[in-house]
C-alpha cells in the first residue's frame, strides 16, 4: 500500500472513530462507509466488519482496518470517491444533478459560469435527455 493511500485510510478511519477511543464500532463504520459513498446492504456491512475484526472483540482497530483497506481492490475506492463527489453535486439528495445543483457548485469554487455554458455542460453528459445528469451520466462522462 502507498504512503498516500496509508495517510487516506488513517484520515477515514479517525474521521469515522467518533467517539475517539482509537477503534471502530459496526455503527461508526456504517456511518462512515454510508457518507463517503460506499453501497452495500447493511448485512454485507455487517459481515465485512465481522470479517476484518480479527479480535472477535466487535471492533475494528486501526491495524485491523489498515490491513483490511490493503486487500480491496483499487476500483472499489475509485467507485467510492466518485459517489461521494457525486453526492457534494446533487444538493438535494434526489440522484440528480440539475442546473440550479451545478450553478451552486460553481459558486462554492468561486466561479461564475454563464447558464448557457452549464446548459452545455448537462447537455454533454445528460445521455437521457432529461436535463439533468444522474449517476451513471456522471460517471461515464468523468470517465470517457
Amino acid at each position: 500500500m502507498s504512503d498516500d493511500a496509508s495517510d487516506r485510510f488513517k484520515k477515514f478511519f479517525h474521521e469515522a472513530d467518533t467517539d475517539n477511543d482509537g477503534q471502530l464500532s459496526v455503527e461508526e463504520l456504517t456511518a462512515a462507509l454510508r457518507n463517503h459513498g460506499y453501497k452495500g446492504s447493511d448485512s454485507k456491512i455487517q459481515a465485512m466488519f465481522e470479517s476484518v475484526d480479527d479480535s472477535g472483540d466487535r471492533l475494528i482497530s486501526l491495524d485491523e482496518y489498515l490491513k483490511a483497506m490493503g486487500e480491496l481492490p483499487d476500483n472499489d475506492h475509485k467507485v467510492a470517491a466518485m459517489h461521494h463527489v457525486f453526492r457534494q453535486f446533487d444538493k438535494n439528495g434526489d440522484g440528480q444533478i440539475d442546473r440550479s445543483e451545478l450553478e451552486a457548485v460553481f459558486k462554492e469554487m468561486g466561479s461564475v459560469v454563464p447558464q448557457e455554458e452549464i446548459d452545455r455542460i448537462i447537455a454533454a453528459a445528460d445521455r437521457d435527455g432529461n436535463k439533468t445528469i444522474n449517476y451513471e451520466e456522471f460517471i461515464k462522462q468523468v470517465f470517457e
